[in-house]
């Protein structure tokens, strides 16, 4: 089960919601080749053998784009066996965002102030 997050920018008032984690949909690596653009999504299925077991880790992780300042949850897809790693992009802009690890140390993209909070505001599947 996923958690709902918010983010707020005690500077600037700026605020986002963004989910984490993953959901029970998210069990099977078809369905989450699809969450992809084609190219990326092509590759992954390729990896797919009849009835082969491909061990993978996959969660919704925070990120910023440097690009737009938007802070939202991209798919993090690692297939364990070659350690190929996917990055979703920002829905917003299309360019690579920067994976957050740890959002109180991450500077608001929109004023630059290192002030940012979250708290858990519920959850998905």
């Amino acid at each position: 089960m996923g958690e709902l997050k918010r983010i707020v920018c005690r500077s600037c008032g700026s605020e986002w919601e963004c989910r984490t984690g993953c959901g029970l949909v998210h069990g099977k690596l078809e369905w989450i080749a699809d969450l992809y653009g084609e190219d990326i999504r092509k590759e992954i299925k390729s990896c797919l053998k009849e009835g082969e077991l491909i061990p993978f880790t996959f969660a919704y992780q925070l990120s910023c784009c440097k690009k737009c300042g938007r802070i939202e949850s991209v798919p993090v897809l690692c297939l364990e066996e070659d350690g190929r790693e996917y990055i979703g992009v920002c829905r917003q802009c299309g360019q690579k965002p920067e994976l957050v690890e740890e959002i109180e140390k991450t500077p608001c993209p929109i004023c630059h102030s290192p002030v940012l909070e979250t708290e858990e505001i519920g959850h998905w599947d």
